[in-house]
């Protein structure tokens, strides 16, 4: 099914006008704006990261290359906005009307090889494909190449190499499959056939080099034309041996005439410049094959070379990158380790403080205790020394007041019983009052601060939460710009391939990403490039193991490919070149996996954290509660043996009343009977006077001990 369909608007702007199916993909014409672009589907093997996005973008300004605008990431395509060029014609359009001329062909060809150097130059290796359907040629003449893909991401793969290219332009032919050699019906001739077979899978300089090599042969002068001079006036050109091919000896014969011994001499110098000129050119094939081989050698060796400087770039880059990661896996340990210190020293803070609030509390009560025991010490002095005067002045004044106290005796006791129990009710219910209230402020205090220090523990959470969420919010924000074009299709895959293998493969992966971490750390400081290059044998024979059956057939071609090692050196290198983009991408995919896993592990930790801060909060008001209920039944029970107590003294204070009005009765019996009767009413008033004033000191130290026994700190 078509991506581009004529009079539709791709996102919204771009109005289709044209279609083309365009190598495995579509290459549409479009406007907006009032301005012509073209649009280009590009299929994908794998999705594409976004570094080869930028990559992508990074090319506008080659002369060579139709600029890139923009690129958009599709459900397994990538769609390219470059300036639409109004090419006069494209190659494969040129090759059908014919005429063309070998050097114009050579022209185009030599052009282009800058584009190979410049694409395999790129961190992610790019490639063009070598069709004249893909090459315009500009209204000035100059050639742009179309199409340009990423090894081992994009549609088509880069089978069509210079070969190809030369075949196609020199025969008109436009292939549908490329071919590895030349059929046997080509018609080209011995040099140009040279020159197109070793364009066979090679490189863009070692197609220049024999470009270079047929040109000047095809330039340089015959090899006769140092002979001409010493020839007759009469001798022709015509009647000479052509440059490029030996003459025979009939020819040779037939054009000098046979008769005179001028001509036999002349016969056999010529035969012996023939044999001269065979055997010059013998040793200077030979030369030249000598040559080219080592050419072919040195270009092998430097082939080689390059590889195993970009193997050993790609391990240096690789190591880089794992160092880096390992890096920043320690970052975010040092950051969980300093929010948990940090959250540990608010901990720490909050019952520091709460241990210096209750003991000013404790030492609040001391003091209030001292100064109640002092108040009543002082009372109790106070007291002593008014019952002192009291009992003095009682005596005094015994004889004048006796009688009438005896009248107000009865009124006077009831209305003080009535008076003491009315003010003792009145200061019991002031000081539970008290108490409640003060019980009360006390408990809304401790909630209030219980409130605030829950409230400050929110609102860091909240703040450490916000900062992460702005931390993770901004981490996320970079990484979407990478992962927004790569999202669906990685998503989807992710799914299948972590529930295939996500069993089987997670114990396995993760033992060897640590034992990789650990030789990385070990080894990567003291030899970096042989460690690198150690850990790519090691990666290589661990897929050996994973894949015994690929390995196998790998053993298998391996050997096969070893009895044709000369021939089959190019497929080996680009084996190994694929093997190492599909290394790079499984390890591309197991590094956005691990970042997945280290995403996913860093919500659950917060989400886990967050659970365990809910937690210790519910906790801490449980505990409180339990603790509040707790005091509350304490200062239940308190009250209970406060008023237990209380009945104990009052059923004491009783009896004792009632031993000493027993006592007191024996006693004023028996001063009746001692002292004369005009007496005995005088010291019955000052009896009823002390018994009175008894019961007044023995409420007021009940009033002290209650106070007493309410600041105690064991009732806290």
């Amino acid at each position: 099914m078509a991506f581009f369909s004529i009079g539709d608007n791709y996102r919204g702007t771009y109005q289709i006008e044209s279609v083309e199916p365009f190598f495995e993909g579509e290459l549409a014409v479009a406007s907006s704006g009032g301005e012509r672009f073209f649009l280009q589907l590009t299929r994908l093997q794998k999705p594409a990261p976004p570094r080869a996005i930028q990559q992508y973008l990074s090319l506008k300004d080659h002369p060579l290359i139709v600029p890139y605008l923009q690129v958009y990431s599709e459900e397994r395509s990538l769609v390219m906005i470059r300036p639409f060029v109004p090419f006069a014609e494209r190659l494969h359009e040129r090759i059908a009307r014919g005429g063309l001329e070998e050097d114009q062909i050579l022209d185009w060809v030599r052009r282009l090889f800058p584009v190979e150097e410049v694409l395999k130059e790129k961190p992610l290796r790019m490639y063009t494909v070598l069709h004249p359907a893909n090459i315009g040629l500009t209204e000035s003449g100059q050639v742009q190449v179309l199409y340009c893909g990423v090894e081992g991401r994009t549609l088509p793969d880069p089978k069509v190499d210079w070969g190809n290219l030369l075949y196609m332009l020199f025969s008109g032919e436009m292939l549908d499959q490329p071919i590895k050699k030349l059929p046997p019906d080509h018609g080209f001739s011995k040099p140009l056939e040279k020159l197109i077979q070793r364009s066979f899978h090679r490189p863009a300089g070692s197609v220049a080099s024999n470009l270079d090599s047929y040109l000047k042969k095809r330039d340089a002068k015959g090899f006769f034309d140092f002979l001409k001079p010493k020839f007759s006036p009469k001798e022709t050109p015509s009647q000479e041996p052509p440059a490029e091919s030996p003459p025979d000896s009939a020819a040779s014969e037939s054009s000098f005439p046979p008769e005179g011994p001028s001509s036999d001499v002349l016969r056999r110098r010529l035969e012996e410049t023939r044999r001269a000129k065979e055997e010059a050119e013998r040793r200077a094939q030979e030369e030249a094959a000598r040559l080219e081989q080592e050419r072919l050698e040195r270009e092998r060796q430097e082939q080689e070379r390059r590889e195993r400087e970009e193997a050993e770039r790609r391990a240096q880059e690789e190591a880089a990158r794992l160092e880096q990661e390992r890096l920043e896996r320690e970052r975010q340990e040092q950051e969980r380790r300093e929010r948990e210190e940090a959250e540990r020293r608010a901990q720490e803070e909050a019952a520091r403080l709460e241990q210096e609030r209750l003991e000013q509390e404790r030492r609040e009560r001391e003091e209030a205790e001292r100064r109640a025991q002092e108040e009543a010490a002082r009372l109790e002095q106070e007291r002593q020394e008014q019952e002192r005067r009291e009992r003095e002045e009682a005596e005094r004044r015994a004889q004048e007041k006796a009688a009438r106290l005896e009248q107000e005796r009865q009124e006077q006791e009831r209305r003080e019983r009535e008076e003491a129990e009315r003010r003792a009710q009145e200061e019991a219910a002031r000081l539970e009052q008290e108490r409640r209230e003060q019980e009360r402020r006390e408990r809304e205090e401790a909630e209030r601060r219980a409130q605030e220090e829950a409230a400050r523990l929110e609102q860091e959470r909240r703040e450490q939460e916000r900062r992460e969420r702005e931390e993770a919010e901004r981490r996320a924000q970079e990484e979407a710009a990478r992962l927004e074009q790569e999202r669906q299709e990685q998503e989807r895959r992710e799914r299948e391939e972590a529930e295939r293998r996500a069993q089987e493969k997670a114990a396995r992966l993760e033992q060897e990403r640590q034992e990789q971490e650990r030789r990385e750390r070990e080894e990567a400081e003291r030899r970096a490039q042989e460690e690198a290059a150690r850990l790519e044998q090691k990666r290589l024979e661990q897929e050996r193991r994973e894949r015994e059956e690929a390995e196998r057939r790998a053993q298998e071609e391996a050997a096969r490919l070893e009895q044709e090692r000369l021939e089959q050196e190019r497929r080996e290198r680009e084996e190994a070149e694929r093997r190492a983009q599909e290394e790079a991408a499984r390890l591309e995919q197991e590094r956005l996996e691990q970042e997945r896993r280290e995403r996913e592990e860093a919500e659950r930790r917060a989400q886990e954290e967050a659970a365990r801060l809910e937690r210790e909060r519910q906790e801490q008001e449980r505990r409180e509660r339990e603790e509040a209920e707790r005091r509350a039944q304490e200062e239940a029970a308190r009250l209970e043996r406060e008023r237990q107590e209380r009945e104990r003294q009052e059923q004491e204070r009783r009896e004792r009343e009632e031993a000493e009005r027993r006592a007191q009765e024996e006693a004023a019996r028996l001063e009746r009977e001692r002292v004369p009767a005009g007496h005995e009413e005088q010291l019955e008033r000052a009896r009823a006077e002390r018994l009175h004033h008894d019961r007044l000191a023995a409420q007021f130290e009940e009033y002290v001990r209650h106070v007493f026994n309410r600041q105690s700190p064991g009732n806290d």
